[in-house]
């Protein structure tokens, strides 16, 4: 941890979109400790527009147009005395490397030790314990990672700017379908699930169904939705802004292990999350309203992308009843 009242940190924050949102807890410790301090953070080209805790500035990053190291060197004149590197790639430690900031703190691994200041070494098995007690490690250790949970910086009149550009037509009430995992389909529940869980839910509540998504995901929403008219299927038609307006209108998220899960559980609202082959041991939401479901197989966690036996069981065994049941627990009953 900073020795000096109020340094100036910087934090390069992670790739992923769920691995992002997890970090906000993090953030949220650094700004606790130092609350006089500028913090400010690097993200993925892409995530600068979301309401991220900071004290600073928010510097995109885009890999496509330039380097790591080209980035670090930019940052020479800023005279951070803190920089802390959340992502595990040799990329992020370059960056650090270069910027010559003095105090360059992340974990080893991925020949990244001589490049930081304070390479430190993981105490515990690979995907064994959460990965915002990982980040919370490399600021002080034994951090209660129910005490710093995700969280975003939403405020009424950014969402309300967010909801205003907004090209579709809200529901005074309902509920989302998530139904992608950028990951691949060993973390995507079947597409015949979602669409016998919408009509078995639309039986018990009647509320409508929205289905988020990129564009990636229309195919998928047009499979889940198609003759169903209280579901309606709005991937790709939403900025990364907008969808995160939408999900805190919510009554409840359904999805998979993905960005969208960690972004309702930030805004603390009622989910049920679906795990396939990873593991909710290391990325499970930290939200007292999310009820995780995982089969918790012998062959489980694989952490693959796709299932080396095709089965898929570990998806496939989590049948839309047991959705509906989990629904049920976390709502108030139906009317």
């Amino acid at each position: 941890m900073p020795e000096s009242a109020s340094p100036k940190i910087l934090i390069r924050t992670p790739n992923w979109l769920g691995d992002l949102i997890m970090s906000t807890g993090f953030i949220q410790a650094v700004l606790t400790a130092f609350p006089e301090s500028q913090l400010d953070l690097i993200v993925k080209n892409g995530f600068e527009n979301l309401p991220l805790p900071h004290h600073g500035k928010v510097i995109p990053f885009n890999s496509k147009t330039h380097s790591a190291g080209t980035l670090g060197k930019t940052l020479r004149a800023e005279n951070y005395e803190y920089f802390y590197v959340l992502p595990p790639s040799f990329s992020a430690a370059w960056m650090a490397f270069q910027s010559r900031v003095t105090n360059r703190i992340g974990y080893s691994g991925e020949f990244r030790s001589l490049l930081l200041s304070a390479a430190i070494k993981h105490e515990h098995p690979a995907r064994s314990q959460h990965l915002l007690k990982e980040y919370l490690n490399l600021l002080t250790p034994n951090l209660d990672l129910e005490k710093y949970p995700p969280q975003l910086d939403i405020t009424a009149e950014w969402l309300d700017k967010q909801l205003s550009t907004l090209n579709i037509s809200l529901p005074e009430s309902f509920m989302v379908f998530t139904p992608g995992a950028v990951y691949g389909p060993a973390k995507q529940w079947p597409l015949e699930h979602f669409r016998t869980l919408a009509s078995q839910l639309h039986h018990h509540y009647g509320l409508s169904i929205l289905i988020l998504g990129t564009e990636s995901d229309i195919e998928s929403g047009t499979e889940i939705s198609q003759g169903l008219g209280w579901v309606h299927n709005y991937c790709g038609q939403t900025s990364l802004s907008e969808f995160l307006a939408i999900l805190s209108k919510a009554k409840l998220l359904i999805g998979n292990d993905s960005g969208s899960m960690h972004l309702m559980g930030a805004l603390q609202r009622p989910q049920v999350a679906i795990f396939g082959s990873t593991s909710p041991t290391w990325t499970a939401p930290i939200n007292p309203q999310a009820i995780v479901l995982s089969q918790n197989l012998s062959c489980a966690p694989c952490f693959s992308r796709t299932c080396r036996y095709g089965h898929y069981d570990c998806l496939t065994q989590i049948l839309p009843e047991m959705v509906l049941e989990a629904v049920q627990r976390t709502l108030s009953p139906p009317n």
